[in-house]
């Protein structure tokens, strides 16, 4: 099997590049074009996603590619199929706060089941640049200056629960959710960022539970499966956590389409089993 370890390899090596176009292009605001999803594309959304697009299709280990910001799969040749969400939160960028980059590598033509990931990984741009990536059944965090690793450290899920977050306002999600949601209110410290990648961050050192519900403005809730929902499933599941649509782990949706929708929840073992059991109980 092709090694999956130059795709990482090359995601360390594009970070230089990114931060100066999020320096610079993200000062140009919104585009006048939509990506597949109908969400605005701003100026950096595009340029980062050319940015990944063409390191990544440059690699032998490297067979499809599909982004947030494009319509359809590109046939690269033989390898792997890589799903990307280039510019995770780049609403954030208008308040200068946190952004990143979600990856999903499947050993299968896309759209694919989250089961046939064989590595996910997110980058982060903070004070410090990291990247986190699930590789054979462990997690790590990189830390990146200048294109190149600098420190790793392993990453577990933390046995005790410290942050619950929730996407999107709670007067259109459903009533349970919203009960369930006012109860974690009393028991843990509220964080949400406006980027999945900070929150998911923020759950693999604090503990907890983040949700993306349906919600009455997205009935298929707000993550993109292919590239968002199915790798952090993936990373969290590897490190120890779970996930869930409310109905089971997103790994075993079947994908419909490259840009499909799903409800998703990350957190811990406890949380998320109790969040299955308030699901449950909406009625059909």
């Amino acid at each position: 099997m092709t090694d999956v370890r130059p795709i990482l390899d090359a995601l360390v090596e594009v970070t230089p590049t990114v931060r100066e176009e999020l320096r610079t292009a993200s000062r140009e605001g919104e585009t006048e074009t939509e990506n597949p999803s109908g969400d605005a594309q701003s100026a950096a959304d595009v340029v980062i996603d050319r940015r990944f697009h063409d390191r990544l299709t440059s690699l032998d280990a490297v067979g499809a590619f599909a982004s947030e910001e494009r319509e359809t799969v590109e046939d690269v040749g033989e390898g792997f199929s890589v799903a990307i969400d280039p510019l995770d939160g780049s609403s954030n960028l208008r308040s200068n706060n946190i952004v990143g980059t979600v990856v999903g590598v499947y050993d299968a033509s896309l759209p694919a089941s989250g089961r046939d990931l064989i590595a996910s990984a997110f980058l982060l741009y903070g004070p410090l640049t990291t990247m986190t990536a699930a590789v054979d059944g462990e997690v790590t965090r990189y830390t990146i200056d200048g294109g190149e690793i600098v420190d790793t450290t392993p990453v577990v899920f933390p046995d005790e629960d410290g942050i619950c977050g929730f996407a999107g306002a709670t007067s259109e999600w459903p009533n349970l959710i919203r009960e369930f949601w006012g109860n974690l209110n009393y028991e843990y410290k509220l964080r949400y960022t406006g980027a999945m990648v900070g929150d998911i961050d923020h759950l693999l050192v604090e503990g907890g539970l983040l949700g993306y519900p349906e919600r009455e403005s997205s009935p298929n809730g707000n993550l993109r499966l292919q590239y968002e929902a199915n790798p952090m499933a993936h990373l969290v599941e590897t490190a120890g956590g779970r996930s869930t649509t409310g109905l089971g782990s997103s790994l075993d949706v079947d994908p419909e389409e490259l840009h499909q929708h799903v409800p998703a929840y990350f957190g811990s073992t406890d949380l998320i089993g109790r969040l299955e059991d308030v699901i449950e109980q909406t009625p059909e």
